[in-house]
């Protein structure tokens, strides 16, 4: 599957958020852009970049406390005249999320925290935030993790922010993501020892190894599982 973490017209910010829902709000989610596949969790901003189109996290991540980390291409709406731009950037503050189990199932409504700014006239940028925590993995996909079955929810995220002093709204977007059952799904590779590890060792996706890919793991050693595999100092 293609894998899709932070980054980079004139109206009252007061209309903007008179208009939120309505499709024509000062910014928006373009898509959930895939990192690139190695070691850092890196992006550009660039609206080139590949993206991911639904999402899978295991349900393993919950003993990890990690959640299911989304990196979003945000796009602003807002037009500004040459000099202005800084007066006319949105600075990103959060968003408000609802987490729900697809087909009318139950649900989790939050608030998720984060920062960065989107310059005017077509600026984009990308930021990184849990938008399926833990304890909401838990909550949602516990009963049929349990079961040995996956689970399927759909996050409504609202992300908002300020311009000029007052607040603006982004278009709600929604992505899919499955919730793998411990014994199903994504592939968490070999537990052989560390040291005897061969090189290329597959890392996952490097904003969250839980999610999105396939991961090889080892055992050091003490026996602690490492995941991704490294190799130990000699």
């Amino acid at each position: 599957m293609r894998l899709v973490s932070p980054v980079s017209f004139v109206l009252l910010v007061g209309s903007l958020s008179a208009c939120a829902d309505k499709g024509d709000e000062g910014m928006f989610i373009l898509n959930n852009t895939a990192p690139p596949i190695g070691t850092a969790c890196t992006l550009t901003g660039d609206p080139q970049q590949p993206f991911t189109a639904a999402g899978e996290i295991s349900y393993l991540a919950v003993a990890a406390g990690t959640g299911y980390v989304l990196t979003p291409l945000i796009e602003s709406r807002i037009t500004a005249n040459m000099g202005d731009e800084a007066l006319r950037t949105i600075h990103l503050e959060g968003a408000n999320v609802t987490a729900s189990v697809a087909n009318g199932g139950t649900s989790q409504s939050y608030t998720v925290l984060f920062a960065g700014s989107i310059a005017p006239n077509g600026g984009s940028t990308n930021v990184a935030f849990e938008v399926l925590p833990a304890d909401k993995i838990s909550a949602l996909g516990k009963a049929n993790a349990d079961g040995g079955a996956n689970t399927e929810v759909v996050a409504n995220i609202a992300a908002y922010g300020t311009l000029g002093g007052g607040r603006i709204d982004a278009e709600p977007f929604q992505y899919p993501i499955t919730i793998i059952a411990p014994n199903r799904g994504i592939t968490f590779g070999t537990t052989t020892k560390c040291n005897s590890m061969m090189l290329g060792a597959r890392t996952g996706n490097p904003c969250n190894a839980f999610q999105d890919g396939v991961v090889d793991c080892c055992l050091s050693s003490t026996n602690a599982v490492l995941c991704p595999a490294v190799a130990e100092s000699p």
